[in-house]
């Protein structure tokens, strides 16, 4: 998204960074004594004054209260992390914290993602977000009937990007394993290459008509079978560390904090926003940057993983607008390599 940065003077540059770095650190109105001893402005605190009064009547800081130091407002955000933020370097604690996703043998992709989301929210502190794999944008390439025993058998759906979706369905009585493999080699043959988001109950119906009318029992394990297939079916998000947000003193208000957990169990919600934030690097919205009212306090900093080389789906971590957005950046960032790094050694 482009935007248009104004020209600020460098001295209402330094005093804009030195306010938001200061009120991100200790959550505190900031006032032009405090900037003065703190920071090495090279400046008179009457001078800071008169240019905190222009930032604030040019819209990059609020006061709160009349007696009150200054705060920044979303544009003053917007300008930081457009125009004056700094990248920061993970600290190698926090690096070796959020590698332990590639340190463990993991069985299965859901227990990825729950392990990322988890060490995600750990590190930043904050509400981690991971939207799995986008469902459209996967491929077709092969369908598996595995004989578990004579009663069950395991479906396994491959697309090109090493995913498979697994179920166990029960075999009828009347089906033999030739009668499995037939079924198997004839849903590939047909179905390889095609887009999941093109499968639709029509087309898995031709199939159905191919063997349906042997018997009565290739009937019923058919019909199941396309059933469970995933046509339709939406990406999922995982969500971890939602308790991190009570420890931030904007959502010491009750009624906030309900509303906003209300809207992180709205699933398709939250795959809406991360979809949103998709075409970008590293995205960051800012406060009334997102649509959703309840959170109008929030900022969230995301960026898409790859698999096989292709944007397949999206992480994010969200806070209060307050948020440490360099490092916050930097965990993102990391955390989004080493996710396209796990997910490819585990799916090929």
């Amino acid at each position: 998204m482009m935007r248009v940065i104004e020209m600020l003077s460098e001295r209402k540059r330094a005093i804009l960074k030195a306010i938001v770095s200061d009120y991100i650190q200790r959550a505190e109105p900031v006032g032009s004594r405090t900037l003065a001893r703190r920071y090495n402005l090279g400046i008179s605190p009457a001078t800071i004054r008169n240019e905190m009064a222009d930032l604030d009547e040019m819209g990059y800081l609020e006061q709160p209260h009349t007696s009150a130091g200054r705060i920044p407002s979303y544009k003053g955000y917007r300008y930081y992390v457009d125009s004056l933020m700094e990248a920061e370097k993970l600290s190698p604690a926090d690096e070796e914290r959020l590698s332990r996703i590639l340190q463990q043998r993991l069985s299965k992709i859901d227990a990825v993602f729950n392990e990322a989301t988890r060490v995600l929210s750990e590190v930043s502190q904050y509400v981690s977000l991971i939207m799995t794999p986008i469902f459209g944008q996967q491929v077709f390439q092969q369908l598996r009937l595995v004989p578990l025993d004579s009663q069950f058998v395991v479906v396994l759906m491959v697309t090109d990007t090493g995913l498979v979706q697994n179920r166990v369905m029960e075999i009828p009585s009347g089906i033999s394993a030739a009668e499995l493999d037939q079924i198997a080699d004839v849903f590939t043959k047909h179905l390889k290459g095609m887009p999941l988001e093109n499968l639709n109950s029509t087309f898995l119906q031709e199939l159905y008509s191919v063997f349906s009318r042997r018997n009565k029992a290739l009937q019923v394990f058919l019909a199941d079978l396309i059933a469970g297939f995933p046509y339709g079916e939406g990406e999922k998000v995982y969500l971890g560390g939602t308790t991190n947000i009570l420890r931030q003193p904007e959502f010491h208000d009750v009624e906030k904090v309900r509303s906003l957990l209300q809207v992180l169990e709205e699933k398709d919600h939250l795959c809406r926003l991360l979809l949103d934030m998709a075409s970008e690097d590293i995205a960051i919205k800012i406060g009334e940057e997102n649509r959703c009212l309840q959170m109008k306090d929030c900022s969230i900093v995301a960026a898409s993983y790859e698999i096989n080389g292709r944007r397949m789906g999206t992480i994010g971590v969200l806070g209060p607008t307050r948020m440490d957005y360099a490092r916050v950046v930097s965990v993102v960032e990391y955390m989004q390599k080493l996710l396209s790094k796990t997910l490819g050694e585990f799916l090929f």
